[in-house]
């Protein structure tokens, strides 16, 4: 007879574009149905990831939490555990996992798991206190980089084999070396030398610090006149962006802000180098798909960036805040493009390591051992 699918629910604090909730996107699409049958709550309606999710299987049921919602959040999500006699649970990022370790505690649901995707620099003092406390109360705890699991076990002081590491997973079928069709669009009217273009890809908010690229990028640009730089990207900083670049001097093409965009690979294919200058990181997604893409990184040396980009090998490491540091790293590989593209191709062959398939097969195991 066959076994039924395991219930699992996977729990994130909204479902709008960002790292964590992309992987998700790439657990849950490739999770085999006759294993697993995945119930996907969130605490915000809408958001990019929720008809993509809905799409590849799973039900996406929306606990909202605004308003006076958030006084029944954790009751109502215990009781779908009832209902749904959840076996396994895993929470993604610090809104979804204290929540969810309380409900699990209502219901009677031991098999969770709590999901850390960065370093825990961001959190005040009652953050971190309800944090630690959720940790502590899961059964197992998934880091996505060495660097994260050490940061929560000095915090924590939890038991080093109740902290696990699971990498992002890149899919190389979607990135992957090749030409872009972005690129002559984007360097369209340019004429003389080769012009190199150097870009940022993220969301432009604080923890990714997309005012450190414009200083760079200003400071490069001085150096090397034919490099050009992009952004890609959206969020609340973009005007003050435009601002600051504009006052650097980065007018004329020489930055361009292309917004939010749903054709990444491509966007990355049409770089010579992604500069990331984030002030923490897990396992930071786009450095996985620059390297898939072959494109060489340069990035700061926070969280577990420096598990990634193998200095001098796949890219560089700067650190967090010194732009002339980072400029340095970018100019000079601007400037000796053999290197570069020798870096590019050790960040292809070291991207391997980093498989949605070894994703999945290690999160299946994680579930099947929390349902025990």
């Amino acid at each position: 007879m066959t076994a039924a699918p395991l219930p699992v629910m996977i729990a994130i604090g909204q479902l709008g574009r960002g790292g964590a909730e992309r992987q998700i996107h790439e657990l849950v699409s490739r999770l085999d149905r006759s294993r697993f049958r995945i119930t996907v709550v969130t605490f915000e309606p809408g958001g990019h990831y929720q008809p993509l999710l809905e799409a590849a299987g799973a039900e996406v049921i929306v606990l909202d939490k605004r308003g006076a919602g958030e006084l029944t959040v954790v009751p109502r999500m215990a009781g779908l555990m009832r209902r749904r006699g959840i076996r396994a649970a895993h929470a993604f990022l610090f809104p979804a996992s204290w929540r969810a370790v309380a409900a699990a505690r209502l219901a009677g649901v031991r098999g969770v798991a709590c999901a850390v995707r960065s370093t825990g620099v961001w959190m005040n003092r009652r953050h971190r206190m309800m944090d630690k406390a959720a940790l502590r109360r899961a059964r197992v705890v998934v880091a996505n980089a060495p660097a994260v699991k050490r940061d929560i076990l000095e915090r924590t002081g939890m038991p080093s084999d109740r902290v696990r590491v699971i990498f992002n997973g890149v899919d190389a079928e979607v990135f992957h070396p090749g030409a872009s069709p972005l690129r002559p669009e984007w360097l369209a009217g340019e004429a003389g030398p080769p012009v190199n273009l150097v870009g940022f890809v993220g969301s432009l908010r604080a923890a990714k610090d997309p005012d450190l690229f414009v200083r760079i990028a200003a400071t490069v640009s001085r150096r090397i006149p034919t490099a050009r730089f992009v952004i890609t990207g959206g969020g609340p900083l973009r005007a003050e962006l435009e601002q600051r670049a504009a006052s650097l001097g980065l007018a004329n093409g020489r930055l361009r802000f292309m917004g939010e965009r749903g054709d990444i690979p491509d966007v990355l294919r049409a770089l010579d180098l992604l500069v990331v200058s984030s002030v923490r990181e897990g396992c930071c997604n786009v450095i996985l798909e620059a390297m898939s893409s072959g494109i060489p990184v340069v990035a700061t040396r926070v969280g577990g960036n420096p598990d990634l980009v193998e200095e001098g090998r796949s890219g560089w490491l700067f650190p967090y805040g010194d732009e002339a540091a980072g400029a340095e790293r970018v100019a000079g590989l601007l400037a000796d493009p053999e290197e570069a593209r020798r870096m590019g191709r050790q960040a292809l062959e070291q991207a391997g390591r980093y498989s949605t398939t070894t994703m999945v097969s290690q999160t299946c195991a994680l579930y099947e051992e929390l349902a025990e």
